[in-house]
């Protein structure tokens, strides 16, 4: 039997008589207009009797019908599982429930599972491990070394512990004490700033001073440097000591400095003032910077310096010394000796903070096991406070060409004292309008000190995250790329006398110069001939992330990213052809019923 036997033709002038049909029966009249009849034939040939249905619904049924029919065409379609079983018509009551709870558990531990890896992805992307292979120590400079003698006095040029007891007596008005002159003012106000805290009780001038003024008088008191620096080595060949150590100022006073960059290299053009200016370095570190290491057109001799290998020969040597009669206890302590502080070219140095001692009669081993962090080039599109570090070009300080987290702690620390009291220390990097704290300033710099560490460690406990560093006023992150020296030190009596053939006149010659001196000897050079360096890179990539998500949503529903593209497809490009067709279909009916009246 052919098809116009089953579906009959509807003649469509019974279309003008008929009473208009109710809104629910629409689709039913529609669906047998002549004009339709043989798209339905087609239809009903190709098409179960329940996607007949559903397809009569949504071109001709009402708004609330079409939504429906849509729904349930998805459900049909969809490759996400459980769907579908919602979306047939005849399932029991109680499969539906069935199937919605079994969904329903299924989103619920599928969005929690999701928003853990979220949680790591978010807070914890950087995970630190070390480098598939050792690095030798001639690719990485040999540390800077800066040497602060505990001896800030000649006591033939100025005494501070008699002119300490003499201002403190002059202004307690005790009878037959005088007055400092006004040279010997401007030296106790001086060697002050260097002395013990406590001893800044006794304040004597002004609350500003001309910081070259501190810094000429540290110098013209401080012990000559050939008495200081007697004899020098590096890498096993004698050198004069001038040659490779040179002056800088610290927070401890003037100090000498061997393999620092020059001050033109370190500070940017704000922060080079003459103050900080002792020494113009011809060579400049063409071949060498904190982020890419040597090039690999260096020599072995580069700037800064660097060792071929470990060991004692391969390192630096010292042979220092000091004269017993300049030895201040009331300054400086009971102890005497040096400070030593390792740290990378590039940063200026903070003695007070981290240093070795170095006791007199004392030979002393520096044996230096070198840490480096680099970051991979996967974290430079994340957020510094993400990675918790700064590569060199992401921030940038106002006096430091290179950044390091002790140059931002330093800036921070004189920004914040200029602030506080109206000044800097004589040490802290600062232009030439800065005024330099005085005598009467010494209390209120050392507090203001105490005060930005209290109120860094309150920001950061208040702003700390799971496994990140709370942002705080400085907000001094490490450096991507930063290298740590760290020294194992062993120490023996060292007799200086023993060393001098007394025999020889030579040797009288030379103990006669050195009587009342102590000595000291210090070894400095690298443990090891490689070490293993430490790395920042992602634990979760976005990569890592999508793929974690996905199967999570594959175990628990089964989706897949061509899920989500059908997701997106039925409610967008399927809703609107699906209208286009049902605005079209209602024109035509429309024109038909028109025409028919």
């Amino acid at each position: 039997m052919s098809t116009d036997s089953t579906q009959p033709h509807t003649p469509s002038h019974e279309v003008a008589v008929r009473p208009p049909p109710c809104a629910a029966n629409q689709w039913k009249r529609a669906a047998l207009m002549a004009r339709m009849a043989p798209a339905f034939r087609e239809t009903v040939s190709d098409d179960s009797e329940d996607e007949v249905d559903t397809k009569k619904q949504i071109k001709y049924g009402s708004g609330f019908q079409a939504a429906k029919a849509i729904i349930h065409e998805y459900c049909d379609y969809t490759t996400i599982h459980g769907i579908r079983y919602l979306g047939e018509k005849k399932r029991p009551l109680l499969e539906r429930l069935f199937w919605i709870s079994v969904l329903v558990l299924s989103v619920f531990t599928c969005v929690k599972l999701t928003l853990n890896i979220w949680d790591k992805w978010n807070n914890n992307p950087v995970i630190v491990s070390f480098a598939e292979k050792s690095t030798p120590v001639w690719q990485i400079p040999f540390p800077a070394v800066t040497v602060c003698p505990e001896t800030k006095t000649r006591r033939e040029i100025f005494n501070f512990t008699d002119s300490y007891h003499q201002v403190r007596d002059f202004q307690s008005n005790v009878s037959g004490i005088v007055d400092l002159s006004d040279k010997q003012k401007g030296l106790y106000g001086a060697v002050s700033q260097v002395c013990e805290p406590h001893l800044h009780d006794v304040t004597l001038g002004n609350k500003t001073r001309r910081g070259m003024e501190i810094i000429d008088a540290l110098t013209e008191v401080s012990p000559h440097f050939d008495d200081t620096y007697l004899n020098c080595k590096w890498r096993n060949s004698p050198v004069k000591c001038s040659d490779i150590f040179h002056k800088f100022v610290t927070e401890d006073g003037v100090c000498f400095s061997f393999n620092s960059l020059s001050p033109a290299e370190i500070f940017r053009a704000e922060g080079i003032i003459p103050d900080f200016i002792f020494r113009e370095e011809n060579r400049l570190s063409m071949d060498w910077n904190v982020e890419d290491g040597y090039s690999a057109s260096a020599d072995t001799s580069p700037y800064p310096n660097r060792v071929l290998g470990p060991g004692a020969r391969a390192g630096l040597y010292l042979f220092m010394g000091g004269a017993e009669i300049d030895f201040d206890d009331m300054c400086r302590g009971p102890v005497q000796g040096f400070k030593i502080l390792l740290h990378t070219p590039g940063d200026v140095a903070q003695v007070s903070k981290q240093y070795f001692r170095i006791p007199f009669d004392q030979e002393v081993l520096i044996s230096i096991r070198p840490k480096i962090i680099t970051t991979s080039d996967g974290l430079k599109h994340y957020e510094p406070n993400r990675r918790q570090c700064y590569f060199q070009k992401e921030r940038e300080l106002r006096y430091f060409n290179i950044y390091s987290q002790s140059n931002c702690e330093l800036e921070c620390l004189a920004n914040f004292t200029l602030t506080k009291c109206g000044c800097v220390k004589f040490s802290m990097p600062r232009n030439v309008n800065m005024p330099v704290c005085g005598d009467a300033s010494l209390k209120c710099y050392n507090q203001a000190e105490d005060e930005l560490l209290l109120r860094e460690f309150t920001q950061g406990l208040v702003n700390a995250g799971e496994n990140t560093r709370g942002e705080t006023e400085c907000n001094c992150l490490p450096s991507c790329t930063s290298i740590a020296y760290e020294a194992e030190i062993s120490q023996a009596d060292f007799d200086y006398k023993t060393v001098i053939n007394t025999d020889s006149p030579e040797g009288k010659e030379e103990q006669s110069k050195r009587q009342g001196m102590k000595m000291s000897r210090v070894s400095i050079f690298f443990k090891e001939a490689q070490f293993l360096t430490s790395r920042r890179s992602e634990l979760y990539g976005t990569t890592d992330f999508l793929a974690n998500c996905g199967g999570l949503l594959g175990l628990f529903m089964g989706v897949s990213m061509l899920s989500i593209v059908e997701l997106i497809y039925f409610c967008t490009v399927r809703l609107i052809s699906n209208l286009r067709m049902r605005r079209k279909t209602r024109k035509e009916l429309l024109k038909a019923v028109n025409k028919d009246a």
